[in-house]
């Protein structure tokens, strides 16, 4: 899998993964990070997700990161708002007062462009890698952030022999794995789909679980 997968799925319009309204999860858990308005969350594989436009309404700045400009210019104009278009490093941005969106690849943003982050979230970034991108993926995103930066993390987990990703199977066990060493961890929610998504329903998953956690980042200063 590589990146002109991803542009050939925006291309066609076969984006079964955006949803139309802001993920439940993330309107019930999401201020359990006690982030404080005008906080920076930074949202990496972002689509034109819906989500970001929650965000926002809450009073947080978003920075996005997403491969495909179809993307982000259809979330700009799905939600009528009007973006400034840019040069940033390699790629463009669009952004106004609120959001800002790189056109690019995650695995190329540093910490310049980016700047200061307290928190991520990431709801199909993760689960949209395959097993020998998610660890690069991890380790990239840790590079990313400061100490005590949270990420705010939805993953799904089921049975692989079901259904091939993405989304991929992510579970406890690999969470662990990827992050314990450099964040604390908290696992927030852990419960089995009530109603497996259509777009998954038609590529054979039959049940799976979903879970919500809080990473926050250790300092290495302190000695963890």
């Amino acid at each position: 899998m590589d990146n002109n997968y991803w542009h050939k799925r925006w291309q066609l319009n076969e984006i079964g993964f955006n949803q139309k309204q802001p993920n439940l999860l993330l309107q019930r858990y999401f201020q359990t990070l006690g982030l404080k308005l005008g906080s920076r969350v930074f949202v990496p594989l972002c689509g034109k997700s819906i989500d970001m436009l929650w965000l926002i309404q809450q009073g947080y700045e978003v920075i996005g990161v997403e491969m495909s400009s179809t993307a982000c210019k259809a979330f700009f104009e799905e939600n009528k708002i009007s973006p400034k278009v840019s040069k940033l490093g390699d790629g463009l941005g669009y952004s106004n007062d609120k959001i800002t969106l790189f056109v690019g690849d995650f695995f190329q943003l540093n910490t310049q462009l980016l700047g200061h982050v307290d928190a991520v979230y990431d709801r199909a970034a993760l689960i949209a890698l395959p097993m020998e991108l998610r660890q690069r993926y991890a380790a990239h995103l840790t590079e990313l952030l400061a100490p005590h930066a949270t990420i705010f993390l939805i993953t799904t987990s089921y049975n692989q022999n079901e259904m091939q990703g993405p989304p991929f199977s992510v579970n406890a066990h690999e969470v662990n794995a990827l992050f314990s060493e450099r964040f604390n961890i908290q696992l927030l929610y852990s419960k089995p789909y009530t109603e497996i998504p259509e777009h998954l329903r038609a590529k054979g998953l039959l049940q799976a679980v979903e879970e919500v956690y809080c990473l926050i980042k250790k300092s290495l200063n302190a000695g963890v």
